[in-house]
């Protein structure tokens, strides 16, 4: 199943901003789409101020690198994320992009529970929400809005114990695993997962078949995928494995 258009330029924005520099080739690799395709998402986002084209591909400028919109794909994960939680959880909540709109469902929905997070919006969006406690996770702050997790310590995490962490991951492969771009992000997160005793990534659908030179976590070690519509000639070969598939609704 391909990418949706919006879904392939917010990952080539990651993984430009994990490299700082990326040739057409690479991306399209990345990406799993043709040169010509990827030279024109280029050519969009250098048009909107996000990144700079240079001969043979991209870099980021010195501006922080902005994601793309909000797609409704990210809003029926967040939305799914919520439906998994439960009175006196404590969660991790680990992702730029669709736990911020995790933080802003929380807002509505009368549950107590605790949120540990490395993502600025998510604290500030719970900062007065009665009933929820927030534990920020320390760290530089990114331009983009969350805490770098290369910076965070072990004694941040030493005592941590979730009931649950929900994880955005960048790539999801049968062999691979779950996967990311970069060392530092894929450590940080393969760290959380540790902490919890109920294990989530969360990807669109879209990103099924995509590997990264970085592993997160085998397949066998998940305990659920929050995805979006699953492909129906896909769903044999998912349910091979020993994890609940859990689609969010559009």
């Amino acid at each position: 199943m391909a990418m949706l258009s919006s879904e392939r330029r917010d990952l080539m924005l990651r993984h430009l901003e994990h490299r700082r520099h990326a040739g057409v080739e690479e991306l399209a690799e990345v990406l799993q789409s043709s040169m010509a395709t990827v030279r024109r998402d280029l050519n969009r986002l250098e048009a909107a101020g996000l990144l700079k084209r240079v001969h043979g591909g991209a870099v980021v400028s010195g501006e922080p690198v902005a994601r793309a919109e909000v797609s409704a794909g990210d809003e029926a994960l967040a939305r799914a994320i919520v439906g998994q939680l439960a009175p006196g959880d404590a969660v991790i909540l680990e992702g730029q992009v669709v736990m911020p709109l995790v933080a802003k469902l929380l807002v509505a929905k009368p549950l107590r529970i605790v949120v540990i997070s490395n993502q600025l919006e998510v604290a500030r969006t719970l900062a007065t929400r009665a009933g929820v406690d927030v534990i920020m996770l320390g760290g530089k702050v990114h331009p983009r809005g969350y805490t770098l997790p290369q910076t965070v310590s072990a004694g941040d995490l030493k005592f941590v114990v979730a009931t649950k962490a929900f994880v955005e991951v960048e790539g999801l492969h049968a062999g691979a695993g779950a996967t990311a771009a970069g060392a530092d992000d894929a450590r940080f997160k393969r760290e959380l997962l540790q902490h919890a005793m109920r294990k989530y990534v969360v990807a669109p659908f879209a990103r099924y078949g995509l590997a990264f030179a970085h592993r997160i976590a085998r397949l066998g070690e998940i305990d659920a995928w929050i995805t979006t519509a699953v492909a129906p000639e896909a769903k044999p070969s998912l349910a091979s494995f020993d994890w609940d598939v859990i689609e969010g609704a559009a």
